[in-house]
């Protein structure tokens, strides 16, 4: 990789390829500059560079050393995806589905994001299973939207292995299949998804899909809970009341039904108030 000082002497007489990396310098590389950064990006954009386009959009769209303009990131997000940049693509469909920054119009999403799959993006592919799931543009199709996850989980996308899981795991209107659910749950947890941890834990203390092991329950549900996951403090603090997987313990059963309860959980209040009524030695 060239220089910041090579790069700059080419930038200066209007070189887009060395303005698009002085800029990924800037932006990417000790001392950071957002600002300079936002600044070379432009400049190779305004000459064509189509990833420059897709930075600057990003720059704007985030106000990441420039003011933060929707409204123009939708150009440059549109000008780099017609040249076939598929985060471009993925990020203008994004934009079109939610309205930001444009109109609304969600058939046109799923056109970029039609084109952004085919070139193997794995945003894109999750997106149109969401639509497929959910009935937007499309009519509702579990096979469509599953074979889309699959293709986006296959593509290494943790999300679209959380949906999967949450599909077959009967989490929604569908038919469950503990053992591929436990599979998708599995992969998803692996790679560090709190609520794929979490569901996991769940189908280890059932024995859902698989051998009822609740040691290993507890232990996803702590790995869930350690990321913030409320749903998996209160069931960290149930093991620890009941002893499920780990010993008994009312004073961490306290201790994770107040993270929980902290969080939102309506049932870990209810189960302070409960121990609170019968206090119970630690």
């Amino acid at each position: 990789m060239s220089s910041r000082s090579e790069l700059l002497s080419k930038a200066r007489i209007g070189d887009p390829n060395a303005q698009f990396e002085l800029a990924c310098h800037y932006d990417f590389e000790p001392p950071k500059d957002r600002r300079r950064a936002a600044f070379w990006y432009r400049k190779a954009a305004e000459q064509g560079h189509a990833e420059a386009q897709n930075f600057l959009a990003e720059c704007l769209r985030d106000g990441a050393g420039v003011r933060k303009s929707p409204k123009e990131a939708l150009v440059w997000f549109r000008r780099a995806a017609e040249q076939g940049i598929a985060d471009a693509q993925v990020s203008l469909g994004y934009a079109l589905f939610y309205g930001e920054g444009v109109a609304k119009d969600q058939a046109e999403a799923l056109s970029w994001y039609r084109r952004a799959a085919k070139r193997g993006d794995d945003s894109a592919q999750l997106n149109i299973g969401h639509m497929n799931r959910c009935g937007d543009v499309v009519k509702q199709n579990w096979r469509r939207a599953i074979a889309w996850y699959r293709k986006a989980a296959e593509n290494g996308n943790v999300a679209a292995m959380h949906w999967l899981g949450r599909i077959f795991g009967g989490l929604v209107d569908h038919p469950p299949d503990f053992e591929q659910a436990v599979h998708w749950f599995k992969l998803a947890a692996e790679e560090g998804d709190m609520q794929s941890q979490c569901s996991l834990g769940v189908h280890y203390v059932r024995g859902d899909g698989l051998k009822r092991d609740a040691r290993l329950g507890a232990h996803w549900y702590r790995m869930a809970a350690d990321q913030g996951d409320a749903w998996a403090c209160y069931l960290l603090g149930l093991c620890y009341l009941e002893g499920t997987g780990v010993k008994r313990n009312p004073r961490w059963a306290r201790h994770w039904f107040g993270k929980a309860a902290k969080r939102g959980v309506k049932e870990a209040r209810k189960a302070l108030a409960r121990m609170e009524r019968q206090p119970q030695k630690a």
